[in-house]
C-alpha cells in the first residue's frame, strides 16, 4: 500500500454516514451518562443526609457514640463521591463536545469545527489513558502492600 499524505484524505459519503451515526450514538451516550451521574450524586446526597439524621444503634455501633466521628465518616464519603462524579463528568463532556461538533461540522461542511471535534475525541482518549495508568498503578501498589502485609503476618 502506498503512503498517503494526510492532506489528500477526504470524507466520502460512506465515511460521512459512519461519522454521523457515531455522532448520534456519542451524543445519546453522553446525555445518558450526564443523567446517570446526576441521579448517582443525588442518591448519594440523599443517603448521606438520611444517614446523618439516623442516630440509632446501627450508626452508634459503626462509628461509636461520638457525633464528630459520624460527621467525619459521612463527610469523607461525600468528598469521595463528589470526586468520583466530577472525575467521570470530564470524559462525558469530551464525548458530548465531540459528538455535537462532529454533527455540526458534517452538516455545515466546516473543517474548523471538524478539527475541534477530533480534538475533543483525542482529549477523551487521553483522559481514559491517564485514568487507566493511575488505576493500574494503584492496583500494583495495593498488591505490593497486600504482599508486604501478608509477609509481616507470617513472620
Amino acid at each position: 500500500m502506498e503512503n498517503q499524505n494526510l492532506f489528500d484524505l477526504h470524507i466520502d459519503e460512506s465515511s460521512a454516514r459512519f461519522l454521523k451515526e457515531t455522532a448520534k450514538w456519542g451524543r445519546f451516550l453522553s446525555i445518558l451518562a450526564f443523567i446517570v451521574l446526576g441521579f448517582y450524586a443525588l442518591c448519594v446526597l440523599i443517603m448521606l443526609l438520611v444517614g446523618q439524621r439516623a442516630s440509632g444503634p446501627v450508626m452508634e455501633n459503626a462509628y461509636g457514640a461520638n457525633p464528630m466521628s459520624m460527621m467525619l465518616a459521612t463527610g469523607t464519603g461525600l468528598i469521595f463521591i463528589l470526586l468520583f462524579v466530577v472525575l467521570m463528568v470530564i470524559p462525558v463532556i469530551y464525548l458530548y463536545r465531540f459528538s455535537s461538533r462532529l454533527k455540526v461540522a458534517l452538516e455545515n461542511n466546516d473543517q474548523h469545527t471538524l478539527t475541534e471535534s477530533f480534538s475533543n475525541l483525542k482529549s477523551l482518549f487521553k483522559f481514559y489513558g491517564i485514568y487507566t495508568i493511575v488505576i493500574l498503578a494503584i492496583m500494583v501498589l495495593a498488591f505490593i502492600g497486600g504482599l508486604i502485609a501478608g509477609a509481616s503476618m507470617m513472620g
